[in-house]
């Protein structure tokens, strides 16, 4: 790029001193400004995200007694959230960022046993693992705070996220050597659409003049309930998206 603008330079000063045509001067003008300040727009990358996931349950005055037993019996678990996404720059410090990902979001309940065991064997063990899978389509602008190689920005933004399906996993056994698994999958009583926000920090570093890798915490939380039932089920998670981009 240097060499292109000294070029151009000597370009034009040789034009200015050979030459009276004024209209000649303007244009070539014009061509150095557009080639010395075009600024690559469009980034393309790839990111994952391991998660802490759980929900909020919200229900009505005839459903206090179920939300206070989930509210008991179940406990937060790891999902993840993976797919590609595309950024365009507006200017230095504001990009604007869309997608589409695959995330693994829902709870699960605490161990427990079966009361009734017969003499002489082992108690047997049980928990129940809920996974929620959704297609999703954020939208987000990421504010940069500091600019260059290293760069911290703040992220915040909504997501549509499509339901593909719901995944329940029976665990059993009497210890951790012999789990058995059993798993059944419903789309019955779920809202086909999702919407939630996004709020994070991150850090991204320029590792040459097109490939960029960042670290990003981030915590979406549904801003709709995801089933329609009179206990209503908002999700929420807390995870670190690693991410790597190219320029285009």
């Amino acid at each position: 790029m240097k060499k292109i603008i000294s070029i151009a330079l000597l370009i034009l000063i040789n034009v200015a001193v050979f030459s009276q045509n004024k209209d000649s001067l303007t244009a070539i003008n014009k061509i150095k400004l557009t080639d010395t300040t075009k600024t690559h727009k469009w980034e393309l990358g790839g990111s994952f995200s391991p998660e802490y996931s759980y929900r909020t349950l919200k229900a009505d005055e005839t459903s206090q007694t179920i939300k206070e037993i989930r509210d008991t019996l179940e406990v937060a678990k790891f999902g993840y959230t993976v797919g590609l996404n595309l950024l365009y720059r507006l200017n230095n410090r504001l990009t604007i960022e869309t997608g589409i990902l695959l995330s693994d979001k829902g709870e699960k309940t605490k161990k427990t046993s079966f009361t009734d065991v017969p003499a002489g064997q082992k108690i047997m063990y049980y928990t129940y693992k809920y996974n929620y899978y959704y297609l999703g389509i954020p939208l987000k602008a990421n504010y940069s705070i500091t600019t260059g190689k290293l760069n911290l920005y703040v992220t915040a933004g909504v997501s549509a996220n499509i339901f593909l399906t719901q995944k329940t996993t029976l665990i059993t056994g009497h210890d951790s050597k012999d789990w058995e698994r059993n798993t059944t999958q419903t789309k019955s009583g779920f809202n086909s659409v999702n919407f939630a926000m996004l709020a994070g920090l991150g850090l991204q570093y320029k590792l040459n003049n097109k490939i960029n890798i960042k670290v990003e915490p981030l915590y979406t939380r549904s801003l709709t309930s995801v089933i329609n039932a009179p206990v209503k089920s908002y999700l929420y998670s807390t995870g670190i998206n690693f991410g790597i981009s190219k320029t285009l």
